[in-house]
């Protein structure tokens, strides 16, 4: 009999809720946003910045998935599923335009607030940081700017970003190779944040152009 593949052996088992949310059951989709919520939040959050859309997004890619579930068969994990399904929704939010700053605090995700009043005042300067950046990657091309954040900031690989992006891994390299070229000329403008992009500027993609 013939073994099975390691990649096979090492799937994870598709959620218990997955079928019962096909079937349209309210208990089961309210499992799978309870579970996979955070996780959307954190990869919306990376590639936009905070934006009083947040919640609108991580919305819009719930109602994605619910859609396209008939559609899955498993062949990616469904957490790698559901965030090609993030990933593009924020993509496109991107190259929409639309994109609006000053977000309130409340709009942050939990995992960049501060923990204690000791640490608030430094996560503050941080998060000014931040916002910053984002604001540089905003004059980026939305595709560059995806691509290089997954790459350099969630540290996929180059196969892993074309993949949730629906691209070819040259394309995926060619946009790591000049977003993060179009990055370094605008840090310029901003030097105080050199530190904080280091590794979006200097972790380089195999094979870049």
């Amino acid at each position: 009999m013939r073994e099975p593949s390691p990649t096979a052996a090492i799937r994870p088992a598709p959620p218990a809720w997955l079928d019962e949310c096909r079937a349209g059951n309210a208990v089961a989709i309210t499992a799978m946003f309870n579970a996979s919520c955070g996780m959307v939040e954190r990869t919306i959050y990376r590639l936009i910045g905070a934006t009083p859309d947040l919640e609108d997004l991580v919305q819009n890619t719930f109602m994605e998935a619910l859609r396209s579930l008939p559609r899955y068969r498993g062949e990616a994990s469904f957490t790698t599923w559901l965030t090609s399904i993030a990933v593009h929704v924020a993509h496109h939010h991107l190259r929409s335009a639309k994109l609006r700053r000053h977000a309130p605090l409340e709009s942050v995700p939990d995992h960049q607030l501060p923990t204690s009043t000791h640490d608030a005042e430094r996560q503050l300067d941080e998060r000014r940081l931040v916002g910053r950046l984002h604001g540089l990657l905003d004059r980026i091309s939305p595709s560059q700017r995806v691509a290089l954040l997954l790459f350099a900031v969630e540290g996929l690989a180059i196969d892993e970003v074309a993949a949730l992006m629906g691209a070819s891994p040259t394309t995926t390299r060619s946009r790591v190779f000049f977003g993060r070229r179009a990055l370094r000329a605008l840090i310029r403008e901003d030097p105080s944040l050199r530190a904080i992009v280091a590794d979006l500027l200097d972790h380089q993609p195999e094979d870049a152009p």
